[in-house]
């Protein structure tokens, strides 16, 4: 066996193995937090709730294996060249991997341009809305366009309220609607680390004021009735702050962004 033959051979069952221990810690997280959520989200029949948890295994068995090609690739992910730029914010511990089946479908509703957007999800809310706020700009220059419209996932909405709340943010941002977002904090965050962990806690000082602050912009906040990861589903609604709520039933945290019904909300919405 030649010496680039065994580096290869090598290399190849480290990334399995790296591959493996993701899916497996994945699904083992899955299955804990299904369990979780009980307490806080209406009952329903366990068939259901295996169909639930087959769509949720579904979606990170896709994306997950895709985040590594995705930090190399998707900052344009395609739709027409002309329009409002719609950008794509992913959630915590993921990057713009998971949006592979919303851009399809806005792509089939001419929706568009797509734009993801990645940044380090264990920084704070207000660094990576910073990040964000900079990113923004550079699509309105790629685009020459003076708004851009926002889709935001789970930790990614409460980041794009975060930009939003500053004066440039306010300014560019058309529309936003958020996904499966946090807005007054998780409940439940287990084995999540960083800083903007401890911030999502529902009963961190960041997320008492963030929680209760008006918005500049009407937001929609799509959320499940049964999200695995985000309940009771209370924490998601803004209408107390002068937003706009739209509930699912019945569909996972991550298998928000593979649902039909979610995505027809979201294509409707943009297309308003």
């Amino acid at each position: 066996m030649s010496l680039v033959t065994h580096v290869a051979r090598t290399f190849g069952l480290l990334l399995g193995f790296i591959v493996s221990a993701v899916l497996v810690g994945a699904f083992g997280y899955l299955v804990v937090s299904f369990l979780a959520m009980r307490r806080h989200t209406p009952a329903r029949p366990w068939r259901d709730a295996l169909r639930a948890m087959f769509a949720e295994a579904m979606a990170v068995a896709l994306t997950q294996p895709l985040i590594p090609l995705f930090y190399l690739v998707g900052h344009r992910m395609s739709g027409r060249r002309s329009g409002v730029p719609i950008i794509l914010v992913h959630g915590y511990f993921q990057n713009r991997a998971d949006f592979v089946y919303l851009a399809w479908a806005f792509r089939r509703a001419s929706l568009g341009p797509l734009y993801g957007f990645n940044y380090n999800w264990a920084r704070g809310v207000p660094t990576c809305a910073a990040k964000l706020a900079a990113f923004v700009e550079r699509v309105c220059t790629e685009t020459g366009q003076p708004k851009v419209a926002i889709v935001a996932h789970s930790l990614g909405g409460v980041v794009a309220v975060e930009y939003l709340a500053t004066p440039a943010g306010a300014a560019r941002v058309d529309r936003c609607i958020t996904v499966a977002s946090p807005h007054a904090g998780v409940v439940w965050r287990a084995g999540m680390i960083g800083a903007s962990a401890r911030q999502l806690s529902a009963t961190s000082e960041y997320m008492k004021s963030s929680a209760v602050r008006p918005l500049p912009i009407r937001v929609v906040s799509l959320f499940s009735t049964h999200d695995n990861i985000v309940h009771p589903s209370t924490t998601s609604a803004l209408t107390l702050r002068g937003g706009d709520d739209e509930t699912v039933d019945g569909v996972g945290h991550l298998s928000m962004l593979f649902s039909r019904k979610v995505v027809d909300v979201l294509v409707r919405r943009l297309s308003a």
